[in-house]
């Protein structure tokens, strides 16, 4: 995976004003403040300020002293940069000293394992390079994620992990090139996707992300962080461009693939300003929103057509493998589907199943 932040620490170099320089050029030639003042046209209190470093050398200031020393405009406008430069970087890092605490409320040593942030970050600098992750000035720009989506949980997740888990994402999800969104397309993908849950993961994985990015989708899969507790996340990164978000860890294939078809349903059907996150299913309210029901209903319907659905009544677990290859589709979503529908105990059908997981 490629890492979205460098390793170098962030300490400035100790802030040297320009007039530093100005006052040994001044020794070198013998001339003193005063006599500068005169030839520039501006007061020697001005040139006394800049020398200190308490006024700015400005471009004015630098053209003239060009012309008095000869030494080129470009010279002093560039130390005066870097002097404001690393003055800022040196005042931002005390206030952020004051903002550590929040920053280690976020996964830290999860984000350093991944090389998302420098595994010796630490006080200030852990502070300033959680922010360059989440893409963010300053901290009072982080908001709850919670402030922004909608969840269909009554079981929270825990807001800096969830977080980072959602940005995470968004991070890969930009080295995806994906052509303009287009719904039909993409309604037409999902009917192809159905056959993608018969194969293995290592087969499924590259064809689901390059068919739904030849729709205007971009499909990213990342590991939970501990207190994320989110199956899957929908939004759109731009007017042409949406992210489906999905996670593995101790998930089972059924499960997995109908929180695919539940994000593409929001895709599809409801507006691209919303944004959702999704758990597991036992997590999830008994009465939750319209938006989260209607986006229940495509996935089921997608995976298992209402025409077919009325024989889920009749079927035995001898049948599950027959009926599974007359729709395409894999043997555990129709046990899951019979398991949600109290048509089979949780107990039985589980060896059709197949559990995903990241591998280290």
């Amino acid at each position: 995976m490629t890492a979205h932040t460098d390793d170098r620490p962030f300490s400035p170099d100790y802030a040297v004003p320009p007039g530093a320089t100005l006052s040994e050029l001044l020794e070198r030639r013998d001339m003193t403040q005063s006599e500068l003042a005169k030839r520039l046209g501006v007061s020697a209190k001005h040139v006394n300020q800049v020398v200190k470093g308490v006024a700015p050398l400005s471009t004015e200031m630098a053209l003239g002293l060009e012309k008095v020393l000869g030494t080129p405009v470009a010279f002093w406008i560039k130390r005066e940069a870097v002097y404001q430069a690393r003055r800022a970087e040196t005042n931002e890092l005390e206030s952020l000293a004051e903002h550590v605490s929040w920053a280690k409320r976020f996964p830290v040593k999860e984000l350093k394992r991944i090389d998302l942030i420098p595994p010796t970050a630490s006080g200030s600098d852990l502070v300033w390079h959680l922010l360059r992750f989440l893409g963010i000035a300053h901290p009072k720009q982080w908001t709850d994620p919670s402030v922004d989506y909608r969840k269909s949980q009554r079981f929270e997740s825990d807001p800096y992990a969830l977080s980072a888990w959602l940005r995470v994402a968004e991070l890969r999800a930009a080295e995806i090139e994906c052509a303009p969104y287009d719904s039909e397309r993409f309604a037409d993908t999902l009917h192809d996707i159905r056959g993608l849950t018969c194969l293995e993961p290592e087969e499924w994985h590259p064809l689901l992300v390059k068919k739904c990015a030849e729709a205007g989708v971009a499909v990213v899969i990342v590991d939970t962080f501990k207190g994320a507790r989110a199956n899957g996340a929908t939004r759109w990164l731009s007017p042409t461009k949406a992210l489906i978000q999905l996670s593995l860890r101790y998930t089972w294939e059924d499960i997995f693939w109908f929180t695919f078809f539940h994000e593409a349903g929001h895709v599809l059907l409801h507006r691209k300003k919303e944004r959702f996150v999704e758990v597991p299913p036992s997590k999830r309210d008994d009465s939750i929103a319209e938006l989260e029901q209607e986006a229940d209903r495509f996935a089921g319907r997608t995976l298992i057509p209402q025409h077919f659905e009325r024989r889920l009544p009749r079927l035995t677990l001898n049948d599950v493998p027959g009926f599974a290859r007359e729709l395409g589709i894999a043997p555990a979503i129709v046990v899951g589907r019979l398991q949600h529908d109290r048509l089979l105990p949780h107990s039985r059908g589980n060896d059709l199943r197949r559990q995903f997981e990241f591998v280290d």
